[in-house]
């Protein structure tokens, strides 16, 4: 049975979370349309029914002073555009205070950072579970040179590792669909798997996108630019949506 804490994140067991956590390690080049304003996000989730919202520190204190109802994630770590250390830029207890009913946080598994992410994402576990708040990991897997590892043993493994860690959903790369997500289901039982948006596609390709990932046995999706960046976001969310809860 999936636990309680990721259950305000989701809709007959699937997910279709809105990410806005993108400019604190991105360039402002990312930014089009209305996108740059914190509130045109904030009501894109509503419009398009996304069962989550992650931001960063600063824009949930602005999405904290509204009384919207999308459940909040706070992402507590980002990283430089100039170096790959993570930072912590938020505590569990203040993205409480701001409402949050998750956080999230990133480890890249393979990477010189993962013992210490580890270390530190076992910590922020126990103190959202102490907090009744769901505890999200971003379990990402990359080479020494941080490019994508689409070696498949060390994917599975970095999920299980992540599973034992207490992680509630993971935001995963399945890079050019290499993984059985069905097999995967039996390695980590009961957490559900969510796949990241990625580098911004046309929109017949990633309507196609998710029908393929639901038919393989993906719990949902974390999606940002490929809804923000488009000129028609809310119609193409809803669409998403639709697919999704659907399927």
């Amino acid at each position: 049975m999936i636990n309680k804490f990721i259950q305000p994140f989701l809709k007959n067991n699937k997910c279709f979370i809105l990410a806005y956590d993108h400019g604190s390690s991105k360039t402002t080049d990312i930014f089009k349309y209305q996108s740059s304003n914190p509130s045109y996000i904030f009501e894109l989730a509503k419009n398009i029914d996304a069962t989550g919202i992650v931001l960063n520190k600063g824009i949930a204190e602005i999405y904290f002073q509204h009384n919207y109802k999308t459940p909040l994630i706070v992402k507590l770590d980002t990283k430089s555009t100039f170096d790959n250390r993570p930072i912590t830029t938020c505590s569990v207890e203040y993205a409480k205070k701001l409402g949050a009913k998750a956080i999230g946080y990133t480890i890249y598994f393979g990477s010189e950072y993962e013992n210490e992410q580890i270390k530190i994402f076992a910590d922020l576990v126990e103190k959202a579970h102490s907090l009744n708040m769901a505890a999200i990991l971003w379990s990402y897997v990359v080479l020494p040179n941080w490019k994508i590892d689409e070696n498949v043993e060390n994917l599975t493994l970095a999920f299980r590792k992540s599973y034992e860690l207490g992680a509630d959903l993971i935001k995963i790369n399945n890079p050019n669909g290499l993984l059985d997500i069905s097999k995967l289901h039996a390695l980590i039982p009961n957490l559900p798997i969510a796949i990241r948006g990625g580098e911004v596609t046309d929109n017949p390709n990633l309507i196609n996108w998710v029908k393929d990932c639901l038919t393989k046995g993906v719990d949902g999706f974390i999606i940002g630019r490929n809804l923000w960046q488009k000129d028609n976001a809310i119609e193409l969310g809803r669409s998403v949506h639709k697919i999704i809860f659907n399927h």
